[in-house]
């Protein structure tokens, strides 16, 4: 990634996640673990680990228990292929995420104790911290396209890396079931950040951020592809009954692309402000420290943080079913927590003109001749 300095304003990013002078790493060093990890599997491992850049696959993300996903199981990798993915993983993304990546996939092991009396002897193979699937989509090699995901129950990690040399980490979601149960409260960060801003507001501001008294069962986009221009959410979670909306729910949680919902960042006063810089920083900064600064550019072509909407559905204490999103033209924060009593809780960050690199891909190839012509070919 070519990039130059910007100034962003005061209380945004800190300098250290602004581009660096004259290019980047980030790109090399996600392909150079990713090759590592590639190399490293056996002959039928990566058969079953690669798949073409074309592949529809790519695109379907769903975090939900399924059968029949394509790729190797983390379960099925020898110690050190274990540590070469869980490499490839960290260096995806900032130390912060990666955590909590780690953090999913053990809470795995608490809510297979807590499903036994619901699910018998199936509850050791369906809640499973080592049941997660890893692919490539393309071979890992420099100056290529490529990517990878891994994905499973409450994780779906999507890394897209465009010739070498810009990178994309969305869709990017992380969840937890149970949200909080002893040491674990694994998006309570988040969670936390979320309320001290909503409790910052005014009563007339709240009053405009509040756009429903219920909140989604899930996220209300989905785990669609592409995000259209309109979205409603489902009436109830996959295989869950405990959070059903109606219909007029639906009409009042649904996502307008160009119409969003709820307050306006550049109408905060600065204290509120800070807050709301502080809770969209915890889901931007999932990605390496060293492209921040690039998606903190891509908001700021596409209107600023100014822009950027904060809105918010359902109960106002944390033991109340809720939810928040953050949405701008290419900003797409969607977080509840709904269901098991608001102790069930799905996060994701997304772009909804880049995810899966899309508009870095569209980008790549108005800049680069890929005819195989000269210049002078209509001659």
């Amino acid at each position: 990634m070519t990039a130059t300095p910007h100034q962003h304003p005061d209380g945004e990013l800190p300098e250290a996640h602004r581009p660096r002078t004259g290019g980047s790493f980030d790109a090399t060093a996600v392909t150079f673990a990713a090759m590592g990890l590639f190399d490293g599997l056996s002959a039928d491992q990566r058969e079953r680990a690669l798949l073409p850049w074309t592949s529809p696959v790519r695109t379907h993300w769903n975090f939900l228990p399924e059968s029949g996903r394509p790729g190797v199981m983390i379960g099925d990798l020898d110690r050190r292929q274990e540590v070469l993915a869980h490499r490839l993983i960290a260096e995806s993304m900032s130390i912060a995420a990666y955590a909590r990546v780690v953090q999913v996939m053990s809470n795995e092991h608490v809510l297979r104790e807590l499903n036994q009396p619901l699910f018998g002897h199936v509850a050791a193979t369906l809640r499973d911290a080592r049941g997660y699937f890893l692919v490539f989509f393309g071979q890992p090699q420099p100056d290529t396209t490529w990517g990878w995901r891994l994905v499973g129950h409450h994780l779906s990690i999507n890394i897209t890396v465009v010739d070498g040399d810009l990178v994309n980490a969305t869709p990017f979601l992380l969840g937890a079931e149970p949200a909080r149960f002893g040491p674990f409260r694994i998006l309570g960060e988040e969670e936390d950040a979320a309320f001290v801003l909503l409790d910052s507001l005014t009563a007339s501001q709240q009053q405009r951020t509040i756009i429903h008294s219920r909140p989604p069962a899930d996220f209300v986009t989905r785990t669609v592809a592409t995000v259209g221009e309109v979205e409603y959410p489902a009436y109830h979670g996959v295989g869950r009954r405990d959070a059903m909306i109606t219909d007029e729910d639906r009409k009042a949680l649904a996502y307008f692309r160009a119409h969003p919902r709820g307050f306006r960042a550049g109408d905060l006063s600065p204290a509120q402000r800070k807050h709301f810089d502080e809770l969209l920083a915890l889901f931007v900064e999932r990605a390496r420290p060293g492209l921040v600064g690039f998606e903190m550019d891509r908001i700021a072509a596409a209107g600023g943080v100014e822009d950027l909407h904060f809105a918010w559905a359902g109960g106002t204490s944390v033991e109340q079913p809720h939810y928040f999103r953050i949405q701008g033209p290419v900003t797409l924060v969607e977080f509840d927590n709904a269901e098991d009593d608001a102790n069930h809780v799905h996060s994701v960050w997304r772009d909804p003109s880049n995810d899966f690199g899309a508009d870095l891909l569209i980008q790549h190839h108005l800049d680069h001749d890929h005819t195989g012509g000269r210049e002078d070919a209509g001659d």
